[in-house]
């Protein structure tokens, strides 16, 4: 058995000049690093083989001013933006894929083939710990997957939040227009679950799935990049058999104990294994769970793959 954790590392900063013309990318299981501009090319493509799953929102460390029923209202408006892209050729039905909300939850980043899981949105106040959690990155998606058939078992989002302990973090605009030197929320989570759901990013300048903008800007409306990817990933004509349970492998963790933490001292998930797949390390660490980074830095015009 081979589970393999990829680490999708994203930060909305920095204006740059687009590069040339390019659509949507997808997420594949390969090491083997795209050149810059360019999609990858190698394994296999990632990508959710239910009809749903669910995502919690972690109950701590919410910024000064956000509440949990506003990170509700905007993350729930993220994930319908997915969600109503039309694939069809007459523009009426649309990609059957669904990210639905599953309240509250406890449980942290990571993933355990042996329990419960949560695909946790949580608001991170401390950040530079281990290698993931990198200066100048505003957000990363943990999406750990079938190494084999690229099916994807878990993914988590979090935000690199301004804090005490985290003074190099980031001031989320939530309930209006982000001022200068603040990041619009729904614009990152919008990208965020782009990621998610299996895309990498985009060479179309007003592209959600863009790999950079600006502090202030908003970003956060599907173009038709954007949805030629997610209807790749999730055509209508493809939807598998079955009924929306909505609930993570192995059910829905709301408390601590199901998932490792991805966090101080512990750059990569634990040993495990998945329903499907063979052992594999990425060489982060000598552990089946493996971790890849993808990263939008601070400095113009880089897409670090």
């Amino acid at each position: 058995m081979r589970p393999i954790a990829l680490a999708l590392a994203v930060g909305l900063l920095g204006l740059t000049a687009a590069g040339p013309a390019q659509a949507y990318c997808r997420t594949m299981t390969s090491r083997v690093r795209a050149q810059e501009g360019e999609c990858p090319m190698y394994g296999v493509a990632l990508s959710w083989r239910n009809l749903c799953t669910g995502y919690s929102l972690y109950r701590a460390n919410l910024p000064a001013g956000l509440t949990l029923p506003d990170m509700d209202r905007i993350t729930a408006s993220s994930t319908g933006a997915w969600g109503r892209v039309a694939c069809d050729d007459n523009g009426r039905e649309p990609q059957y894929y669904r990210v639905i909300p599953n309240g509250q939850t406890s449980n942290p980043t990571g993933y355990t083939p042996y329990g419960s899981n949560s695909n946790t949105v949580a608001f991170r106040p401390k950040w530079e710990d281990d290698a993931l959690h990198r200066p100048g990155t505003i957000a990363i998606t943990v999406v750990t997957f079938d190494s084999l058939t690229g099916e994807i078992f878990d993914a988590d989002i979090e935000l690199n939040s301004r804090a005490v302990a985290n003074p190099g973090g980031f001031v989320f605009a939530s309930a209006r227009m982000p001022e200068p030197d603040e990041c619009d929320l729904q614009t990152i989570l919008t990208h965020e679950f782009g990621h998610f759901l299996g895309l990498a990013h985009s060479n179309i300048t007003r592209a959600v799935m863009y790999p950079t903008a600006g502090l202030g800007e908003i970003r956060s409306d599907l173009n038709s990049d954007d949805s030629a990817g997610i209807c790749a990933i999730y055509p209508e004509r493809a939807t598998p058999a079955g009924r929306c349970l909505g609930l993570p492998y192995g059910g829905l963790a709301t408390t601590p104990g199901g998932a490792t933490v991805v966090g101080p001292n512990n750059v990569s998930c634990t040993a495990g294994r998945a329903p499907r797949g063979g052992a594999r390390s990425l060489g982060l660490a000598a552990l089946a769970l493996a971790t890849l980074a993808r990263r939008r830095r601070r400095a113009v015009g880089v897409n670090r793959d």
